[in-house]
């Protein structure tokens, strides 16, 4: 095989390389046609989350609001939805916030979440806890006796809220 020959050839072997390279990268990163999370899971990611979260606190829920839907951008760019719920208790008292706060902010750990535990300001401080990441974009749990309030955001996901909106 001649110098030029064996130069051609591994100009083609790295060009072949190259692309496949370029290949493997683009093809692991978000298509902006191809959705990260569906609208559907996302709603439900957000519900069993505020379950299980209220669950690990014990006591009566009520429902407060959602899971409405709210724009967002997708990681790619892309327009999304994300959905918000919320829910309330009214049964708990000054010895059951602390011990409430740090059963959901554990939940919340064994999820995935990144959790951080606060005090309001104030003579009567009332404890919380926050988090982001794992199955949800944020999360709050307020413990002010005898009105604890909890509410998550759920990932970005693929479509439009006023389409979502609309179908009901």
């Amino acid at each position: 095989m001649s110098a030029r020959r064996a130069h051609d050839a591994r100009s083609i072997t790295t060009a072949a390389l190259l692309c496949a390279t370029i290949f493997a990268l683009t093809a692991c990163s978000n298509d902006p046609g191809e959705p990260t999370v569906k609208p559907s899971q996302a709603e439900q990611s957000v519900v069993e989350f505020v379950e299980q979260s209220s669950a690990a606190a014990g006591g009566e829920w009520e429902h407060v609001s959602g899971p409405g839907v709210r724009e967002c951008a997708q990681e790619n760019g892309a327009p999304g939805t994300m959905f918000v719920y919320i829910v309330k208790r009214a049964d708990s008292t000054d010895a059951d916030a602390r011990a409430d706060v740090r059963a959901v902010g554990e939940r919340w750990k064994d999820l995935g979440v990144d959790v951080e535990w606060y005090e309001s300001g104030g003579a009567d401080p009332v404890p919380g806890v926050r988090g982001r990441g794992g199955p949800v974009i944020s999360a709050s749990f307020n413990a002010k006796p005898g009105h604890y309030r909890l509410s998550a955001t759920s990932q970005c996901s693929d479509g439009s809220p006023d389409e979502l909106s609309r179908e009901g």
